[in-house]
């Protein structure tokens, strides 16, 4: 077994010495000072009765049968008798026990009578001098036997206490009885004793119950949510029984809330079931179950539980004579529970089963004691020690229920870690991928753009410089004109430079560029230029290519005027029309008949003007007449499905 089984059950065997002293509180010597005085002897008489009648208010020592009494020492126990058959009702005994306080008092202060337990199957009541104090009501049985009492003798300081104190005990001969010492004395001197006891006999009992009961219904709760998880559904069930089986300890006398055989029942049967759930749990643990023993037990439970129910066709009429039976025979199930707990702990060394086994072997041990105690075979002064099981059994499944859930919550956050890990190693890798592709993208678009580069060039450009070069050989043009041609082929080689620059989809930064290439040839010819263009919105589809396009429209437009019109004046405008920009040039010169040049072979120019619009989504358009010509380039504001092939050079 692991080093926190064997510590578990140091900690069992702990709280076991820690109860017997417990339980010794009521009879410890009390504290320096205190005046109490504990009473251990005292006189009995029985007498013989038929039922159960209220006790009198008054007592008069004189109605009592005139008999001997029988002198005792306190605690006292009664055995079961065999009662004898009454005509006319239930045949019942009276125990009235006689202390003689004669020599006590007076105390500084009011005197109280403290009574740390009596175990009666029926009624108590407690008279002083005559006088009633206490007595029960309700229930014969769940009669708060369980409980301490405090009660005040005198009523000021400096007043004799009684001289006598009659305690009657009414209860069927086969129940037996029990009475612990009385203590005589002053508040302050009895008050720690009652109320330690009273904590550990009631307040501890119930509030180990209700907190088992109240975790329980949080099982249930997850159990409804999570279906396959049975684990809290059997802790529920268990935390139910639980608080079944422990009623009688903190609930009885006139707050009963149901008949004497149902509550009686409902307390024996409880336990055995709770038996039953104990070890479906521990086999849910070591995962090695014993074939025979959850049937039998759930078969013998089942048994008990139909044979025991109260009613008119009840086979058991008085449960309580045969609950130490049934407790007996419970026990060797019980034993073979831990004994199989306690093998596999041992075989699997594991700890929520060693804790388990530890656990059964002092419920054993407390069921034993508690067995004896019922049967009046120690002293009736000690604690029953059942609900100290109980509570340690809600200690061992919140235990387990805790490693169960911070296992869980482990594994899922090992599960997220190796997730993380797998997804930072998947985010490594794509990113080394992104890298690779934007390497490879750029050297496509490097490549594309070198492309375009040499097939504009080679349109543009190399198409001038090879129809110059067969001019000049064959001597078809002058100097002027061959210098005419090579200023040509120099803005031409200059606008697919400017094409490559960055434009951040400003075309007013373009046609500036362009306006810078055009202005020393424009004042070479004598052309004044006038630059009339606003502010126009990005053209986020305006990249290197259609920069290209656009420079070619605009220089064949300016090319165009220079040489077929004489005009002495270009103005360059821009404006916002139609979900698009429009450049417009216009010049002073004698016009043209535009459709006569489109028409024509020589239109060529016009024509490529035309095709690259429509490669950028664009349209072109001329007004010409005596006054001069009108130009216009309409361009998109966003991109348009156009035709990637750029045209051919003129």
């Amino acid at each position: 077994m692991k080093p926190e089984a064997g510590a578990c059950l140091k900690a069992s065997m702990a709280l076991a010495v820690w109860l017997a002293l417990a339980a010794a509180a009521g009879c410890a010597p009390a504290p320096q000072g205190d005046a109490a005085i504990r009473i251990t002897h005292a006189q009995l008489l029985r007498t013989a009765s038929t039922g159960f009648t209220p006790a009198p208010p008054v007592v008069d020592a004189a109605s009592l049968p005139q008999r001997p009494w029988q002198a005792l020492t306190l605690p006292h126990i009664s055995p079961r008798e065999t009662p004898a058959p009454a005509a006319g009702g239930t045949p019942t005994l009276t125990e009235w026990y006689r202390l003689d306080l004669a020599g006590l008092g007076p105390w500084a202060q009011p005197a109280f009578l403290y009574l740390p337990r009596w175990k009666n199957g029926g009624q108590i009541a407690i008279y002083a001098d005559g006088r009633l104090l206490y007595q029960t009501e309700g229930s014969l049985t769940s009669n708060g036997y369980n409980r301490p009492l405090l009660l005040r003798l005198s009523d000021g300081a400096g007043v004799r206490s009684p001289v006598a104190v009659l305690i009657r005990l009414t209860r069927r001969p086969g129940n037996g009885s029990a009475l612990s010492t009385v203590w005589v004395g002053p508040a302050q001197a009895l008050a720690w004793r009652y109320q330690t006891r009273h904590f550990l006999q009631v307040e501890l009992p119930f509030m180990g119950a209700a907190s088992f009961l109240a975790v329980g219904f949080f099982s249930l709760a997850i159990w409804v949510r999570r279906r396959h998880e049975s684990l809290y559904l059997l802790f529920f069930a268990a935390s139910a029984m639980a608080f079944l089986r422990m009623l009688h300890y903190f609930v009885g006398g006139s707050y009963l809330p149901m008949p004497d055989a149902w509550f009686d029942w409902l307390t024996v049967v409880s336990l055995l079931w709770l038996v039953v759930l104990v070890n479906y749990f521990l086999e849910r643990l070591h995962q090695q179950p014993l074939r025979w023993v959850t049937p039998a037990l759930i078969v013998v439970t089942f048994l008990c539980s139909v044979l025991t129910v109260p009613g008119a066709l009840s086979l058991i009429p008085d449960l309580n004579r045969i609950t130490p039976a049934l407790y007996m025979a419970l026990l060797p199930l019980a034993l073979l529970v831990f004994a199989d707990a306690l093998r596999h702990a041992l075989r699997s060394r594991e700890r929520e089963v060693g804790l388990m086994a530890a656990w059964v072997l002092f419920t054993v041990a407390s069921a034993v004691y508690d067995l004896a105690l019922q049967n009046n075979k120690v002293s009736p002064e000690g604690l029953y020690t059942n609900p100290y099981a109980i509570i340690g059994l809600f200690v061992m499944f919140s235990y387990i229920m805790f490693r169960r859930y911070t296992g869980a919550i482990s594994e899922v956050e090992s599960a997220n870690a190796h997730l993380a890990q797998r997804l930072q190693a998947r985010e490594t890798e794509l990113q080394a991928s992104h890298q690779r592709l934007r390497k490879v993208e750029q050297e496509q678009m490097l490549s594309h753009e070198r492309q375009r580069l040499m097939q504009d060039m080679h349109d543009g450009l190399g198409s001038s410089l090879t129809s110059a070069i067969r001019s000049v050989e064959r001597g078809v043009l002058s100097d002027a004109e061959v210098t005419q041609v090579l200023k040509d082929c120099m803005d031409d080689l200059k606008l697919a430079i400017d094409s490559m620059e960055p434009v951040e989809a400003d075309l007013l930064l373009l046609l500036a560029t362009l306006r810078f290439r055009l202005e020393p040839r424009l004042e070479d010819a004598g052309v004044a230029l006038r630059w009339e263009v606003q502010e126009l919105p990005a053209l986020d589809w305006l990249d290197p290519s259609a920069a290209l396009h656009i420079l070619r429209i605009v220089q064949e437009s300016v090319a165009n005027i220079l040489r077929h019109t004489r005009a002495t004046e270009i103005t360059v405008s821009t404006t916002v029309e139609d979900a698009g920009v429009q450049v417009t040039i216009a010049d002073n010169g004698q016009g043209f008949d535009v459709d006569k040049a489109l028409g024509e072979v020589a239109g060529r120019g016009l024509h490529n003007q035309q095709r690259r619009a429509l490669a950028i989504g664009g349209t072109v358009g001329w007004t010409s007449g005596p006054a001069g010509t009108h130009f216009k380039l309409w361009l998109p504001l966003r991109r348009m499905a156009w035709g990637a092939n750029t045209p051919p050079d003129s």
